[in-house]
């Protein structure tokens, strides 16, 4: 009998933790004084359900509770194919993703062989690079991190808005940059993916590109250091990167372009000042762009000069010229939201990324058309974002007459 109940309570703790009991918990800490400071927040819009309570009680989701068994399961080249359901900008990554390889150390008899994925040690933690995917706007890319010390099951889960899935997720510290480009801080660019036992984790990384890119090409990642949150410290002042673990983790990806799967499609379609410009269609995401109005603002070399002193403590080098800082900044931009449905009305779920720029995440839905609505009210906007919560669809008509532009594009 004791056997049939640890089996059970093993079957228990790889339960999926319910889309209800994520929102309830949302719902609930809302309410709280200081949510949106104490609690850590993603871009693209993922509230972290910092439960320590339901994940202890009912276990990490997604965790194999026996680590031997896991350690049997070949998870580096097949990354995609277990996390490519569970994560943000979800899809079907494991047909088009290339397999890196890196030359093994010569066997008994001298000879080279290439294993599979590109694995770097450093502080205890095996960081594997796995898989990678370009659409030519992002490069994805799939890692295995090993962690000698252990604790990973007290990861907590975050839930993925528009979807039914939650996901874990390892901070990640460094910078990147193509070949001949400027390295760029890792910042909200994170491993985001599943916990596989207590030391095991794997996950997607999405960098995004400043520019579409249609060749092939190299990315140089170099991390230096690698975190994670535990549920089991909630009491303390903040939960967000609980751990730390400082080293040297540096990789040199070549990837290829899919230029058959991406469209790049222009619109042309003004409206109030605003013009949505063109669209980028790819599997996994959609990008919009808007050519967004703006007055001109007047910055003096005092202004800049103050500012200087007081954001550096009187060193006033603010790492950019007066020159720059007036391109920056010397633009004043009113309100403007993009709301991007497919075909049946189901919105995708977007973070405007850059003035006029907007990155929604595909997620698997069917997109034969997209209507595209351009909102300079947030009122109007916000009626719009919350018509979809009766049957799950936006009210395309109402968008259609209160947004400053619209736009139905083919797709397929």
């Amino acid at each position: 009998m004791m056997q049939f109940e640890e089996m059970m309570d093993r079957i228990g703790s790889n339960n999926e933790v319910p889309e209800r009991v994520w929102k309830k918990l949302d719902n609930v800490l809302n309410d709280l004084p200081d949510y949106e400071e104490e609690l850590p927040f993603r871009r693209r819009g993922r509230q972290y359900a910092a439960a320590a309570a339901i994940t202890v009680s009912m276990g990490t989701a997604f965790c194999v509770s026996n680590p031997a068994l896991a350690a049997k399961i070949p998870f580096i080249g097949r990354i995609f194919e277990e996390v490519e359901n569970k994560i943000p900008f979800s899809g079907d990554y494991s047909e088009k993703a290339v397999l890196l390889e890196q030359t093994a150390k010569e066997d008994e008899e001298g000879n080279l062989h290439a294993a599979s994925g590109v694995a770097k040690t450093d502080a205890g933690i095996t960081f594997t690079a796995s898989e990678v995917y370009c659409d030519g706007l992002s490069v994805f890319l799939t890692a295995q991190i090993e962690v000698e010390q252990g604790g990973l099951e007290n990861l907590p889960g975050h839930y993925i808005d528009g979807g039914d899935a939650t996901a874990e997720m390892m901070y990640l510290r460094g910078e990147w940059n193509l070949p001949g480009g400027d390295a760029r801080s890792l910042s909200n660019d994170n491993l985001e993916g599943k916990v596989i036992d207590d030391n095991t984790f794997v996950g997607m990384l999405k960098l995004d590109l400043e520019d579409y890119k249609s060749g092939g090409g190299g990315l140089s990642l170099r991390l230096s250091s690698i975190g994670w949150d535990d549920v089991t410290m909630a009491d303390a002042e903040s939960i967000s990167e609980s751990y730390r673990i400082e080293g040297q983790w540096d990789f040199d990806i070549p990837f290829s372009v899919d230029t058959e799967s991406v469209k790049e499609i222009a619109v042309g379609q003004e409206g109030g000042g605003y013009t949505l410009e063109k669209v980028f269609v790819s599997p996994y995401q959609v990008v919009t762009y808007v050519d967004v109005p703006y007055e001109d603002r007047e910055i003096t070399r005092e202004e800049y000069e103050a500012l200087a002193a007081e954001k550096t403590g009187g060193t006033k080098d603010l790492g950019i010229t007066y020159e720059e800082y007036v391109e920056e900044a010397g633009k004043v931009y009113p309100f403007w939201n993009t709301v991007i449905c497919n075909q049946d009305g189901e919105i995708l779920f977007s973070n405007p990324e850059d003035v006029g720029k907007t990155v929604a995440a595909v997620d698997g839905k069917e997109i034969s058309a997209l209507h595209i609505f351009v909102f300079d009210d947030a009122d109007a906007d916000l009626e719009i974002e919350k018509s979809r919560l009766g049957n799950g669809t936006v009210d395309m008509k109402r968008a259609e007459e209160t947004a400053v532009v619209s736009a139905e594009v083919e797709v397929k």
